[in-house]
This record gives C-alpha cells, sequence and structure tokens, in this order.
C-alpha cells in the first residue's frame, strides 16, 4: 500500500514548479549529486557497494551547482576497522577485468574509488578483494521508490525551504541524493538521503525508507 501511494504521490505532484518571478523551476536541475542505481554484494566479513549517477565535477558543498560528470563509486567496508591506506581489489565487468586501488576514508572506514563513469543497470559486475570474490547485484529495480520518487518525496517535503533559498529571482541552492546502507539489526535497510544546500549556508535533509517507500525524517 505504502509502494502505491508513493507512486500516486509522484505522479499528482511533478517536480515542475513556479518560482519567483514565474520562472519555472526544475529541482533535478540544480542537484549537484544524484545516485540512480545501486548495486550490493556482500562477502565474508566484508560489504561492498556501488552506487551511480552524477555529480558536480568541481565538487564543492557551498550551495552553488555546477557542471556535472557521471560516476560509479565503489565502497568497501570491513567487519573489522583495517589501517591500510588504500586497499587494490580486482575488478570484474562483463568478464573484463582490471586491477583498481581504493582509498581508505578515515572517519568512516571505508574504502572508497571512482571509476570516472557509469556502468550500466544490467552490467554483471564482481569485485575480488583479499582474495575472495563478491559478486554485485543491483538492486535498485526493488526499491519500493526510484530516485526520482525519492527526489519528489523531498522536494515536497521541503517546499517552504526551496522557496527560502531564492535571492533577487534567482535559486541559489543545490541538492545531492545517495542511497544510505544501515547496517545491523533491527534495521539493515536501505535509504534514500536527500540533502538541500543553499549558498547562504543553511542544509535541510529529507530521509526516505527505500525499500518501503516512507518518509523516516525531515531535518529543518
Amino acid at each position: 500500500m505504502k509502494k502505491v501511494f508513493a507512486a500516486a504521490l509522484v505522479l499528482l505532484l511533478p517536480f515542475m514548479l513556479v518560482g519567483c518571478g514565474g520562472k519555472e523551476f526544475n529541482l533535478k536541475d540544480y542537484m549537484s549529486e544524484i545516485t540512480t542505481t545501486y548495486f550490493q554484494g556482500q562477502g565474508r566479513g566484508v560489504n561492498a557497494s556501488l552506487s551511480v549517477g552524477q555529480r558536480e565535477i568541481d565538487y564543492k558543498v557551498d550551495g552553488k551547482h555546477g557542471q556535472t560528470c557521471d560516476f560509479s563509486l565503489i565502497e568497501i567496508k570491513f567487519d573489522n576497522i583495517r589501517a591500510e591506506e588504500e586497499l587494490p581489489v580486482e575488478l570484474i565487468i562483463d568478464g573484463q577485468s582490471q586491477d583498481f586501488v581504493l582509498e581508505l576514508n578515515p572517519v568512516s572506514h571505508v574504502y572508497m574509488g571512482d571509476l570516472g563513469y557509469a556502468v550500466k543497470g544490467d552490467d554483471s559486475i564482481a569485485i575480488v578483494v583479499d582474495g575472495q570474490r563478491i559478486e554485485l547485484t543491483n538492486i535498485t529495480g526493488d526499491f519500493a521508490v526510484d530516485a526520482n520518487q525519492a527526489l519528489e518525496m523531498a522536494r515536497i517535503a521541503l517546499i517552504d525551504q526551496i522557496a527560502s533559498c531564492y535571492n533577487d529571482g534567482r535559486f541559489c541552492g543545490e541538492g545531492y541524493l545517495k542511497v544510505l546502507h544501515e547496517e545491523g539489526e533491527p534495521f539493515n535497510q536501505l535509504f534514500w538521503s536527500f540533502r538541500l544546500v543553499c549558498e547562504q549556508g543553511v542544509k535541510y535533509d529529507v530521509v526516505v525508507n527505500a525499500q518501503t517507500g516512507e518518509l523516516v525524517g525531515v531535518n529543518l
């Protein structure tokens, strides 16, 4: 029922709205990062994911939207924290193998690396790490709401805050939409996380449960 409700909500309330000065506004035109496809896989003591989408070339969280490019971000997290700053892996896409090096994010203890292009949703993808092969599966199709629907739910939830980002009839803000994996019981769920950043430094957040379509949090 929640999935049907969310889909109906998106159909009734499109991305377009009239901004200051009567100009038509589309939130998607101001996305500095948006994940549209998400792969996930697990091995012994390790979780791996691959987020695919577009993001700002000159990546700065400053409320200003710039030119974007495609990305495919690999993330690997071990159950036990490791100290190595780099993690060499073998990446296999549609049978083609390549060596790749991930770098440690010391804050999140996640190894990360961007391929610099967008893999396709139907690509066969595997990662070999520490001799263990992890198959990645595109699970986006199993989500109750996709990226566009999650973005629309966020727009509706922040419609007043979007209006406050205008200055002299110009929208002065940018958006970020990512997939977050909440590990461990009782959650172990996936969420769409949206952040609106205005040029004046104000930030607003919306979280949508990707598996149920439920709006679970709005931080104003």
